[in-house]
């Protein structure tokens, strides 16, 4: 290895210029419930290992993205409040880590990674921070 080499590698270790680590998968399983908000109406969701999830007293707005009743999750037809259900998620793609929520193979959200937990943005991604926020459940 020459200096020039040797000289370009340790530039990039010392100034922490490598590609950042993604989380893994499984960096997401669990219990995630709305920031501020407990009990047995807390707006939350359970993301597991096989990569499925349940979505328990979801936020309308937030589940409820296409406008199309006939693919949306059930309670976006009439607007009901809360509204709840399962289906699939996989890890965000690229430079954009988190989880994408499928409902009926269609997709329903992406939570992402935000302050230690999954921001969730129903208006813009150029808000300054998400609509939602959902942090890690304690495990009891």
């Amino acid at each position: 290895m020459g200096i020039a080499t040797l000289v370009a590698v340790l530039s990039v270790v010392l100034t922490g210029c490598a590609v950042p680590a993604q989380p893994a998968p499984q960096d997401y399983t669990g219990t995630w419930r709305l920031q501020g908000e407990d009990g047995d109406r807390a707006a939350e969701f359970t993301v597991s290992a096989d990569r499925t999830y349940t979505a328990r007293n979801f936020p309308v707005d937030l589940a409820c993205r296409s406008g199309n009743a006939a693919t949306s999750p059930p309670g976006c037809a009439d607007g009901r409040y809360p509204t709840s259900f399962s289906g699939h998620w996989q890890p965000g793609e690229g430079s954009s880590p988190g989880v994408r929520l499928y409902y009926a193979d269609r997709f329903v959200r992406q939570g992402y990674a935000s302050n230690g937990g999954l921001g969730f943005f129903v208006r813009t991604l150029d808000a300054p921070r998400p609509d939602y926020l959902f942090i890690r459940a304690s495990s009891e």
